[in-house]
């Protein structure tokens, strides 16, 4: 246990957000499989509220000529770094991945190409919590790091070096993280972390770096006052907040991602409004973001605006993306609403594809148990929880055992 926590503190990921940041695990009762699901003031944490926070101004991006130049690395690298992370935020993967290619045949010791298709990878597997694409994201990451590896032998571009290891170690910890490989995260996520000091010492003035940081220091402060495994760390939320305002109005390259992992602060602040502004930042400018609608979708539902959180659901599906999860979303959006023979259809489809992971499958048989027993049908009510209690979920089990 305590490896996991350190683990999730240098990552910035809380346990009590571990589900909807990293995983989405379900949870084993009614809830939204949102820690955003509660009321009140109080953060998840048990933290005093933070009250008001700056809204800036923070500044804007460097230049281009000013942020290659604190890079050491060419204007046309950095610009074609941005239009090939503006495609991948847009959800325009076919154009991103040819856009990742072409930098990694243009400049082979730079790492940029291949961790930009990781990245690409990532953004798929998580919009559908699965491992689809786990080979392909080992094969990026493995080509990063002998690209870094070639260019860290020619001295000059080392603050991209350092900040394309940074991200790597990132992406590696999260992925390692989610499935349950806690020491080889917690060794990705230190490794991460000493490239990210590497980049702040030479190019201080690149504000990128600041989401990790606003990461650390938020999500430490939240860990460490939600555990006493863990040795004592002063509430520095705020701080953690501001970094990553910072990053999000002067991000060079992840001013989006900024955005997101915002919203995921004010999710655990329960400050919902702000949450909502952080991704609609995002909703507007790259509207066919999956990964963002769907967290979009969770706190509007959240916030018990359900006809807006399912219009959101349905853009996704119309989207034909082939994304799985969001038939598990309509469903809890259709069931909050009364609509359970709806609700009934979008779970069922939910379990008849084939890649989400057991634990999602057990949660949703559960919760197909709970609509069919509202619809009367104890038959098919028996038949969901007891497919819900053979993997493992608790509350199904217990609700078998009631009927």
């Amino acid at each position: 246990m305590k490896l996991r926590l350190l683990a999730m503190l240098l990552l910035g990921a809380a346990p009590a957000q571990a589900g909807s940041l990293l995983s989405d695990e379900p949870r084993d009762d009614h809830r939204d499989d949102h820690s955003a699901a509660h009321d009140g003031d109080t953060p998840h944490s048990g933290l005093p509220a933070l009250g008001s926070v700056s809204a800036g101004p923070f500044p804007a991006p460097p230049t281009t000529a000013a942020a290659a130049a604190m890079l050491h690395i060419s204007e046309d690298l950095l610009l074609s770094s941005q239009a090939a992370c503006e495609l991948t935020f847009a959800r325009r993967y076919r154009e991103a991945r040819a856009a990742f290619d072409d930098i990694s045949a243009r400049y082979p010791t730079s790492g940029v190409g291949p961790l930009g298709n990781a990245i690409l990878y990532q953004a798929l597997m998580f919009e559908n919590f699965d491992w689809a694409y786990d080979a392909q994201f080992r094969a990026a990451s493995a080509q990063t790091r002998a690209q870094v590896e070639l260019g860290l032998e020619q001295p000059g571009a080392e603050p991209l070096e350092q900040f394309v290891l940074a991200g790597l170690g990132g992406l590696d910890a999260i992925h390692s993280l989610r499935k349950g490989d806690y020491l080889v995260a917690l060794g990705r996520a230190l490794v991460a972390m000493r490239a990210l000091r590497s980049v702040e010492e030479l190019a201080p003035a690149f504000p990128d770096p600041r989401i990790g940081d606003g990461m650390y220091l938020y999500w430490r402060s939240v860990v460490t006052a939600q555990s006493s495994l863990l040795p004592d760390f002063p509430d520095r939320r705020r701080e953690g907040i501001e970094a990553l305002q910072r990053a999000e109005a002067g991000g060079v390259l992840l001013g989006p991602g900024a955005s997101l992992v915002l919203a995921f602060a004010w999710i655990e602040e329960r400050d919902l409004p702000r949450a909502l502004r952080s991704v609609d930042v995002n909703n507007v400018k790259y509207p066919d973001c999956v990964v963002n609608a769907l967290t979009r979708g969770r706190i509007l539902t959240s916030m018990r605006r359900y006809d807006e959180a399912l219009a959101q659901y349905d853009r996704v599906v119309a989207q034909r993306v082939n994304n799985e999860r969001v038939h598990y979303f309509r469903g809890i959006v259709l069931a909050r609403t009364g609509r359970y023979a709806e609700a009934a259809a979008a779970w069922t489809t939910y379990l008849g594809f084939s890649a989400p992971p057991e634990e999602y499958r057990a949660q949703t048989y559960y919760r197909l148990g709970d609509v069919r027993a509202r619809l009367g049908d104890s038959d098919g009510a028996r038949a969901a929880y007891a497919a819900g209690a053979k993997l493992g979920n608790v509350a199904a089990k217990h609700a078998l055992e009631a009927l």
